[in-house]
């Protein structure tokens, strides 16, 4: 059959047809492309100052909290106290930055840490502010109110307490009879001369009793134990038994003092019990003493005790002592014994004062003194409480 040059010319033409269209759709594509491209050049140099602002902020943010971890505590306290300004930090010194603190919080630290540190052992052993000499121009002004003692409380003001007649007084002369020779108080008139004395516990460590004995100290109350003003669980007294060795060993006569929590008369006697049975393998010739004392800064389980309640609880003590043979003894402080006991149910039983005004302006009969708790003495690192008896209990 012949060719068909018609048809193969339409072929022909088909395919010029379809090859120039694919040249032009490349020749768009290019354009296209390079369009773009040139879009795209033109639009970079805003990115990368974009990137680059974005990487310095993450850096000064890493910066940030890299300082966040040199952060104290106390630096965080800001945010307890909804009153206080929320105002920039203020600039010190090279740079650094410290957040804004309100000088009332400070004042409320201070008093928080000063009331936390009596936490932790009685009145014998608590730390006091002050030198350890003794001062006689800290006497209380009492004299404005004749016959009233006035009892001092923890903000200063004073209470006035009329002096009970039947109560036995004092016959001390504390104006020409005591002398005060390098912090050690010592009485003597035509009745009596005292005995010097400390008194001793856990706190007061290691202890050169030997040196306490050349120094002139006769007997030392050495607390035995204690009961717990939160648990009111008893312990004894870890240097107890340490220490009433060695006092007798140089020649220095002991006695023993309980740090008191009991809030009903049987643990009054539980007390007692424990403290006659730990001393009676010792020879023990000054008294045994309950300790009364008020627990600031924290609750204790004798708060709520009346003063009738807590009169009958050292009664109590004293008398289970006593039916044992020993010589029973009332520590306090003069505001505890005026205003914290029935002084004329205890008429019978010594008084052991606590007591740092120098010359005391306790009335009522006290036996012993405790008059400093700031003493220094070689033989021992630190305070040590100092103490005078106005009996020599050795010769009773």
């Amino acid at each position: 059959m012949a060719p068909n040059y018609y048809n193969q010319d339409n072929d022909d033409n088909r395919s010029y047809q379809k090859t120039v269209a694919m040249c032009v759709a490349a020749a768009s594509l290019v354009i296209l492309l390079f369009l773009v491209v040139l879009y795209v050049n033109s639009d970079s140099p805003k990115k990368t100052d974009a990137a680059k602002t974005e990487s310095v902020k993450t850096e000064e943010e890493d910066d940030i909290l890299e300082d966040s971890h040199n952060i104290t505590s106390d630096e965080l306290e800001f945010w307890k106290d909804e009153k206080k300004p929320t105002s920039a930090p203020v600039e010190e010194e090279e740079g650094e930055l410290t957040p804004y603190k309100d000088p009332s919080a400070e004042e409320k630290e201070k008093e928080t840490e000063s009331s936390s540190s009596d936490k932790e052992k009685p009145k014998h052993d608590i730390e006091t502010e002050g030198e350890g000499s003794l001062n006689r121009d800290n006497k209380e002004d009492t004299g404005d109110k004749e016959g009233y003692i006035a009892i001092e409380d923890e903000k200063g003001s004073k209470k006035y307490y009329e002096i009970i007649s039947d109560v036995p007084k004092n016959d001390y002369d504390l104006g020409e009879s005591l002398t005060n020779e390098n912090g050690f108080l010592t009485y003597k008139d035509s009745k009596r001369e005292s005995v010097r004395g400390v008194d001793l516990s856990k706190y007061n460590g290691t202890v050169d009793f030997t040196k306490l004995k050349e120094n002139g100290i006769g007997f030392a109350m050495l607390r035995l134990g204690s009961r717990g003003y939160g648990t009111g669980n008893i312990t004894l007294d870890e240097k107890f038994v340490e220490y009433a060795q060695n006092a007798q060993l140089s020649g220095i006569q002991i006695g023993a003092y309980f740090y008191s929590q009991a809030i009903n008369e049987s643990e009054a006697v539980e007390e007692a019990n424990y403290i006659v049975g730990a001393v009676s393998s010792f020879n023990v010739k000054y008294p045994i003493a309950i300790d009364i004392e008020r627990v600031k800064g924290d609750e204790a389980r004798t708060d709520k005790l009346t003063s009738e309640e807590r009169t009958k609880v050292v009664k109590t003590f004293c008398d289970a002592v006593k039916g044992y043979g020993y010589k029973p003894i009332i520590y306090a402080t003069k505001e505890m014994l005026v205003a914290g006991l029935d002084l004329g149910d205890l008429a019978d039983y010594d008084i052991w004062l606590a007591d740092e005004n120098v010359p005391t302006d306790f009335p009522y009969r006290f036996s012993m003194w405790q008059y400093s708790t700031k003493g220094r003495i070689d033989g021992i690192t630190g305070d040590i409480d100092f103490d005078i008896s106005f009996i020599d209990y050795e010769k009773r």
